[in-house]
């Protein structure tokens, strides 16, 4: 699922009204970074609010490279910044809710006048139901970000492309290889994200990723 600026404005707007009508008034916002930057600033702005801070959650990766699963507190925060005062932790989307559950529980200890919660999407299977929220999702989906459209999308499709390695890769067949492997309609790609499908691969071969070249007066891309 790809989005852009505008649908995440809007999403971010969504949630400030349940906000309002809530009567909840934070005083102080807490992004869970990465994700929650952005919302949490547009949301201060939502708000009247100029006191945004942010917090770090991340995962222990055991041997070998497994993710245990369990949470640390990647850079704690000081007690003054909420004690006392009323809390809105913000993340883009609770999943699993493993981060959300782990903000939540973590700031409690620092004596906060309340604590609640808000995300742009929400997925209903998750372990937390967040009080606010700008979409519910019914179905895991892989969501593209406009703040890692790049790293998402070189990911995405070096996927596509190592199901053919030695292949070679014009814009035609990489369009219907994300389309066959991850359900992103070219028209969808292009309103969302113009001109940004060249953009990604050159960035690919920048960093080493793949090469191009000139083949019957058309531009192919090869992993390298």
């Amino acid at each position: 699922m790809l989005t852009n600026w505008d649908y995440i404005y809007n999403l971010c707007r969504n949630v400030s009204k349940e906000i309002k009508l809530s009567g909840y008034e934070p005083e102080v916002i807490i992004a869970l970074a990465r994700g929650g930057w952005f919302a949490g600033r547009v949301l201060c702005d939502f708000l009247g609010l100029d006191d945004l801070t942010s917090l770090k959650i991340e995962h222990y990766v055991g041997t070998e490279a497994i993710d245990t699963g369990e949470p640390y507190i990647r850079y704690p925060l000081s007690e003054e910044v909420v004690e006392g005062k009323r809390v809105l932790i913000v993340d883009d989307i609770v999943d699993t809710g493993e981060s959300m559950f782990s903000a939540k529980t973590y700031v409690e200890t620092l004596k906060p006048a309340e604590v609640r919660t808000a995300s742009l999407q929400y997925l209903s299977c998750s372990k937390i139901e967040p009080e606010y929220m700008g979409e519910l999702l019914e179905e895991w989906v892989w969501i593209v970000y406009p703040w890692n459209f790049m790293e998402d999308m070189i990911s995405i499709l070096g996927k596509c492309m190592r199901t053919d390695p030695s292949g070679k890769w014009d814009l035609e067949a990489l369009k219907s290889a994300l389309f066959r492997n991850h359900s992103l309609h070219p028209v969808t790609f292009e309103i969302t994200q113009p001109g940004r499908l060249i953009e990604v691969l050159e960035e690919m071969e920048r960093v080493g990723k793949v090469s191009s070249g000139i083949r019957e007066g058309k531009r192919y891309w090869k992993l390298l």
